[in-house]
């Protein structure tokens, strides 16, 4: 009967074991998918001012900067100048596409240009994974 307490025993220490590092690996899995989310939004910012700063060498600004970006809600961000830009709307698609080809979660977004004094609209396109969805107006 001593033998069995100590197996008894010995398979206690085995189940702890195998808890506790069940626990570790538990938790090394939530760090990293909070650590990748905030990979990926920090990510997507830079290449969101990556965008502002092609704009404003393509408007022929080279001394303004792009303002932090600001997230308003989830999934939807806004670029903001020193000063205001003009820009083709041709440019503006190609080069935002150009760059968005790099985030593999930017396959369906909306771009809207809004007017500094009254936030309305001023031009607007939609891009989607299905090329016979996107709106592309006044390129």
């Amino acid at each position: 009967m001593f033998e069995r307490r100590n197996i008894f025993l010995g398979n206690r220490k085995y189940l702890y074991g195998g808890i506790m590092l069940l626990f570790i690996a538990m938790a090394f899995i939530a760090f990293d998918r909070t650590g990748t989310d905030d990979f990926d939004r920090a990510r997507r910012e830079v290449l969101l001012r990556r965008i502002g700063d092609e704009l404003l060498t393509q408007s022929g600004d080279s001394r303004s900067r792009v303002l932090p970006i600001e997230k308003i809600q989830e999934n939807e961000y806004q670029i903001r100048f020193e000063h205001e830009i003009t820009f083709k709307p041709d440019s503006l698609v190609s080069a935002i596409q150009r760059l968005l080809v790099n985030d593999p979660l930017a396959s369906d977004y909306v771009v809207n240009v809004l007017n500094c004094g009254n936030s309305s609209v001023a031009y607007g396109y939609a891009i989607s994974s299905n090329k016979k969805d996107d709106i592309i107006a006044c390129r």
